[in-house]
């Protein structure tokens, strides 16, 4: 009786968490959506922005942050490739997608940063991504438990 109550306490608490962790990858994805079409509008007006806020007019993106962006679409497209290969009818979800694009580019990221040599400030992108990443995975599992319950 005693550890049907436990179980009772912790399935309300529950919900309270599922709230906040939708609601706070919600703003992060809204806010990144935001930023990406902020970053296409500057390109056509001539102005280059490279995360989060470097400004550049006909400059190159630094071919670090390039090559990590590189790395992350090739590891994304492994990673489905393989998915769609072995579960073929597996159902998935948008946030799902935005969640392993972002650990790609969180893993890609480290890698490429890590052998290049890049300044110690340069790793905050990584760090920003892995903390989004986090929130995401979280995010999605949620939406997977509730689609199959």
């Amino acid at each position: 009786m005693v550890t049907s109550l436990k179980a009772i306490k912790l399935s309300e608490k529950r919900p309270d968490e599922n709230i906040m962790t939708k609601i706070i990858s919600k703003i992060i994805i809204a806010l990144l959506s935001l930023w990406a079409l902020f970053i296409i509008i500057s390109e056509i007006m001539g102005v280059t922005v490279y995360f989060p806020f470097n400004f550049v007019e006909r400059e190159e993106i630094p071919y670090h942050r390039i090559n990590s962006v590189r790395l992350s679409v090739f590891l994304t497209f492994i990673y489905f490739g393989f998915r769609y290969i072995f579960f073929q009818s597996e159902k998935l979800f948008p946030i799902q997608f935005l969640d392993i694009y972002i650990k790609s580019l969180t893993i890609s990221g480290m890698f490429v940063f890590y052998s290049t040599g890049v300044e110690l400030r340069e790793y905050f992108f990584v760090l920003f991504f892995l903390i989004v990443s986090i929130i995401l995975h979280f995010a999605s599992r949620n939406k997977i438990r509730s689609y199959f319950n």
